[in-house]
């Protein structure tokens, strides 16, 4: 294992390069916690996440005579474009193995950096395999995601900035892949502040960690799906599920939802975009109770000073307006409703008009006589709206039944 000691040196080793991302004050999450909390901006990074931490500081250790055939690396995204920038620094050809849905925002950046990227697998453990099968024939240095001390004392120096950036911290809830960031920060904390409470978050898609935690044993989730593909990670190594037994204090489940909830919630509350890993800090707080975020004996009056580390935000477009759309549905902010009508002049009208009246944003309507009425005189209309929420929704509803309109919504 690696200590505080290997950390203060990464950390004098990379700051030229990576300077100390910021911390900001979220009071949104703050009133629904009812804590103080403050969120580390990994997502602002050199690279859009901390994994060029860890990569910068296992780079610089390397050998020269170690690097001379290239190097090789596995990732779901963040990790390869953290070692695609530190090998164009240094003029050595990277190879890149990412899982064959990487999103365009991950792979294509590391291409542009000079890196060759090779699609590989369904997931992060199957891109791994192939990158190690690729050294075993090219000889290059391989970089790992999270089973490397150098690495994990890179992704460490994020504590080192806190202690100076947040230095009434309580409580830092950290994501949870393979384990190399939440290994390295709570290192850190437990060697200089034993006392704050280390909380790692998992998605319930991939939740080796806490299964491992629970077992005594390292456990292998399944293939599954994850909006946060940052961190979907089949099992831990040796190495990270021994500091996270050592140093951490719980782990949390994150549902689908609750990462979306929370990346829409750092979007509009506290206008950062985050990627799904880098949400699931946020969607773990607003779930936990305030005696949760306390460490073990804390007075219950204590107010808990929460940071929650948004680890990164290289999103896919596409993704994120998947996730912006099922959250206004969701949050009732979105609807659709479908209503057949008599097909006769002033009908269409007077359903507009009731809508109109109930203040909702009328987004788009499609009048179809070809398909959905049940008599020849009838035609049907979908309309998309704009709501302020359930409360809205429902007086549309109950306004159209008392106009002997017959709507139903559509999820």
């Amino acid at each position: 294992m690696i200590g505080i000691h290997e950390i203060e040196e990464a950390h004098t080793r990379i700051s030229e390069i990576v300077g100390a991302t910021p911390v900001k004050r979220s009071y949104f999450l703050g009133d629904l916690s009812k804590c103080k909390v403050h969120l580390k901006l990994e997502n602002l990074n050199l690279s859009g996440s901390f994994k060029i931490r860890g990569a910068i500081n296992a780079l610089l250790t390397a050998t020269p005579a170690s690097l001379e055939k290239g190097v090789i690396a596995a990732s779901a995204g963040n990790h390869a474009q953290g070692v695609a920038h530190i090998c164009k620094r240094l003029g050595i050809q990277a190879s890149i193995f990412m899982p064959a849905r990487t999103p365009l925002v991950k792979a294509e950046p590391t291409r542009n950096l000079g890196a060759t990227v090779t699609l590989s697998g369904e997931n992060y453990d199957e891109a791994f395999s192939a990158a190690k099968a690729f050294q075993a024939k090219s000889g290059g240095h391989f970089v790992h995601a999270f089973d490397d001390s150098m690495v994990i004392a890179g992704q460490g120096t994020v504590a080192l900035e806190l202690f100076d950036q947040v230095k009434d911290a309580t409580t830092i809830i950290v994501p949870i892949g393979g384990g190399g960031l939440i290994s390295g920060i709570a290192c850190a904390y437990k060697s200089r502040f034993p006392n704050v409470k280390i909380i790692g978050v998992q998605t319930e898609a991939y939740p080796s960690v806490a299964k491992s935690v629970a077992a005594g044993k390292i456990v292998a989730s399944t293939n599954s799906r994850t909006i946060a593909d940052g961190i979907a990670v089949k099992q831990p190594s040796s190495l990270t599920f021994s500091m996270i037994q050592k140093y951490v204090d719980q782990i949390v489940l994150v549902t689908e939802d609750e990462i979306a909830d929370a990346l829409m919630a750092l979007m509009e509350r506290d206008h950062l975009l985050a990627e799904g890993c880098g949400a699931v800090t946020a969607a773990a707080l607003v779930k936990l109770s305030h005696q949760d975020l306390l460490a073990p004996g804390t007075p219950l009056g204590t107010s808990p000073s929460v940071v929650c580390i948004v680890s990164g935000g290289n999103i896919d477009t596409n993704l994120l307006q998947r996730i912006t759309t099922k959250g206004l549905l969701r949050s009732g902010r979105f609807m659709r409703l479908t209503c057949t009508i008599e097909d006769r002049p002033g009908k269409l009208v007077e359903f507009l008009n009731i809508l109109s009246s109930q203040g909702a944003n009328l987004i788009e309507v499609e009048h179809n006589r070809m398909f959905g009425m049940s008599y020849y005189d009838e035609v049907r209309i979908d309309v998309d709206l704009e709501t302020t929420g359930r409360q809205q929704q429902e007086r549309i509803l109950g306004a159209l039944r008392t106009a002997n309109f017959k709507a139903t919504t559509v999820a």
